[in-house]
């Protein structure tokens, strides 16, 4: 029997957030830190999927959903059977209950 290790999904809005993010960083800091940023994001995403329940519950905001932090963003995500879904990958000041 093949075991499927978790993983990571980004929603069609969370994709969005992601190019809105690499765009604005290849603007205002170049290259380099741009892949910085998103490996780094990458890397959370997994540790996410690896370990779900990590994230703070945010019932408030949508059935299901949790939230955890990277850098200046926070990512929002639930659970699936095998790994995460990413709905929204938003700036720390941004106020979610706009944008969930």
């Amino acid at each position: 029997m093949v075991k499927n290790d978790p993983c990571y999904k980004f929603a069609e809005k969370a994709e969005r957030d992601l190019e809105d993010i690499i765009s604005y960083t290849l603007q205002q800091w170049g290259a380099t830190q741009a892949h910085a940023y998103i490996d780094g994001l990458e890397a959370q995403d997994q540790l996410l999927a690896d370990n779900p329940d990590l994230g703070v519950k945010r019932e408030s905001l949508s059935k299901g959903l949790l939230s955890f932090p990277y850098e200046s963003h926070i990512l929002y995500y639930v659970k699936q059977p095998h790994g995460i879904t990413i709905v929204r990958v938003l700036h720390q000041n941004m106020d979610p209950m706009k944008h969930i």
